[in-house]
């Protein structure tokens, strides 16, 4: 990773009902908190139909949040499992952000993956 500022991308597969993200950088609470209000912006439309959706992370060039940050995050995972979110793939070979990730992300179904593609592939896969 070149940087530490955070970026991000966003994007939908209304037809797979799927949510795609990548993050990279190390985030405030408040800047992760802007991050996850467009995520959930963009979610808005399985969320108002209440339909099932799944969500690959691509989290390759993230770094391990302060606590503040992971809660933030946690909320917005668990939210979105009470919301329809049935499935979440994690793109990231990096132990450190593995572990943080299975830690908040307890209580929805989640896979880390090496590769998008095969990330994908498990969403896909039932």
């Amino acid at each position: 990773m070149a940087s530490l500022a955070p970026s991000h991308s966003i994007s939908l597969d209304r037809h797979r009902a799927e949510l795609h993200f990548a993050i990279s950088g190390l985030w405030t609470k408040a800047s992760m908190e802007g991050f996850l209000a467009e995520l959930l912006d963009k979610a808005k439309p399985f969320l108002r139909d209440r339909a099932p959706f799944s969500a690959l992370g691509d989290l390759r060039d993230f770094v391990p949040q302060d606590r503040a940050t992971a809660q933030v995050i946690r909320d917005s995972i668990l939210a979105g499992r009470d919301n329809g979110l049935t499935r979440f793939a994690v793109v990231s070979s990096a132990p450190l952000v593995r572990m943080q990730y299975r830690r908040i992300a307890e209580g929805v179904e989640v896979e880390f993956f090496d590769a998008p593609d095969e990330a994908r592939r498990w969403l896909r896969s039932r």
